[in-house]
């Protein structure tokens, strides 16, 4: 098993929830699918987080303790790099917390969403083609 097959799960199924969310996206939104969306969108918020939380515990730690120069500034930078997104994610998530506030401006909740989604998709994608593979090469 690669040190990154756990990782690569995950991407999986916040991939998968963000597919299920998207397909109910629309510029209106009943106030019932809004709260199926909100659940989701919740679990999902979740799965990111411990997501990150492992990755800063023992992905990063390894891939910076290597002899490895290159497994060294990449573990860096998509450290970095990843505060970011995970403030935007978080930031979406305290403005629109419950189903009234996502049915009430669903062409606006729709067009952010699509955006986060479209910036973690992108993000898992670098991380499955550029920095797994070299983690899953260090001894």
């Amino acid at each position: 098993m690669a040190r990154t097959d756990n990782f690569r799960k995950q991407h999986v199924e916040i991939l998968s929830i963000a597919r299920e969310i998207n397909q109910q996206l629309d510029p209106v939104v009943s106030e019932e699918d809004a709260t199926r969306i909100r659940r989701r969108l919740s679990k999902m918020h979740g799965l990111v987080e411990l997501h990150l939380a492992m990755e800063d515990k023992s992905l990063y730690p390894s891939m910076l303790r290597s002899d490895d120069s290159v497994a060294r500034a990449l573990a860096q930078r998509y450290s970095d790099e990843m505060g970011d997104l995970a403030l935007a994610f978080d930031n979406h998530m305290r403005a629109w917390t419950s189903s009234a506030s996502i049915s009430g401006a669903a062409n606006v909740f729709t067009e952010q969403t699509k955006g986060i989604f479209n910036a973690l998709s992108k993000r898992i994608h670098m991380e499955n083609t550029q920095l797994y593979p070299v983690a899953d090469a260090l001894p």
